[in-house]
């Protein structure tokens, strides 16, 4: 069966305030203490896996957390120690910080192997690539193949108090980059890229987020044309997409973050028929497997 390959960016709603410009408050762990227990319950009701991509310092407080993601099958990758904002841009010693010192936390609190890297809003570059191949890594999945990933770029601006989020890509850089998994020669050493989701041909992009800014039907259209794709499809969710602002008394100014709106009820059940959607024709898998498979690929050629 083919694979989807299917994501979880645990961003702290504090992370989410600082991306849209306010003083970043202290995390109240709601991510790992209501957001992981949703998703892992209904994944596994759909026999669905998936990769748990963890900010390092927040995850530090919440080993048990950690440890149920490995313990049930999913996988644990790295989404860098603080979601510092811009990234590419770092200095070589925080970069270090982000990057190589997140994966070596995160291996030690799921007591597993950490093989992916996903860079907070997308924000890579070439050096970046190098740096995440040289900390080991097997696969970034940070590339945002799409049209529309200028318009994100400026979003990222705009919503920031004095543009102090502004990702430090090129406004067009990755646009037209590659769609399918790949092999990236760094100079560091090779490394897969995974990019979020698109459509073959068009670059619209597949993410959970566009369920809420989108019309349904345009949006569910989208998602079936993503799953032509001859080869492995990836899906990508926040952690606030299992979450509810009244419900779970949450900082009323992530109100303004899309499907923050809607009832937790509502909400769940998006992801439940997305998720649904993917399973009936792939299997659900973490991004690890899809590399696992492409690896593999040679290996069945040659038998």
């Amino acid at each position: 069966m083919r694979l989807a390959g299917l994501s979880v960016d645990v961003d702290s709603v504090a992370s989410h305030l600082e991306g849209y410009g306010f003083a970043r408050p202290s995390d109240d762990g709601a991510a790992y203490r209501l957001a992981i227990p949703r998703a892992l319950e209904l994944f596994e009701a759909l026999d669905a896996r998936a990769t748990f991509f963890l900010i390092g310092r927040e995850a530090e407080a919440h080993p048990a957390c950690v440890r149920a993601i490995r313990d049930r099958g999913h996988e644990v990758a790295s989404h860098s120690m603080t979601h510092a904002l811009p990234f590419a841009g770092l200095d070589q010693e925080r970069s270090e910080l982000e990057i190589r010192r997140s994966r070596e936390l995160l291996e030690r609190l799921a007591d597993d192997r950490v093989d992916g890297f996903r860079a907070p809003s997308w924000d890579t570059d070439a050096d970046l690539l190098r740096d995440v191949a040289a900390a080991g890594y097997r696969y970034d999945a940070s590339a945002y193949p799409s049209i529309l990933l200028p318009l994100l770029r400026r979003s990222i601006a705009a919503r920031s108090a004095g543009g102090h989020a502004q990702t430090s890509s090129g406004l067009w850089d990755g646009v037209f980059g590659p769609t399918k998994p790949h092999a990236v020669d760094t100079g560091a050493g090779s490394i897969w890229e995974v990019p979020l989701g698109t459509t073959p041909f068009g670059r619209l992009p597949h993410y959970h987020t566009l369920r809420f800014v989108l019309p349904g039907p345009v949006f569910l259209a989208i998602a079936a044309w993503a799953r032509t794709r001859r080869g492995p499809v990836t899906y990508q969710f926040h952690a606030v997409d299992f979450m509810g602002e009244r419900e779970d008394g949450l900082d009323e100014r992530i109100a303004r973050h899309p499907g923050m709106g809607l009832p937790l009820s509502r909400k769940l059940a998006l992801a439940r028929d997305c998720v649904a959607r993917l399973a009936r024709s792939r299997r659900v898998v973490p991004l690890r497997e899809i590399v696992d498979d492409l690896e593999a690929a040679p290996v069945r050629a040659a038998a």
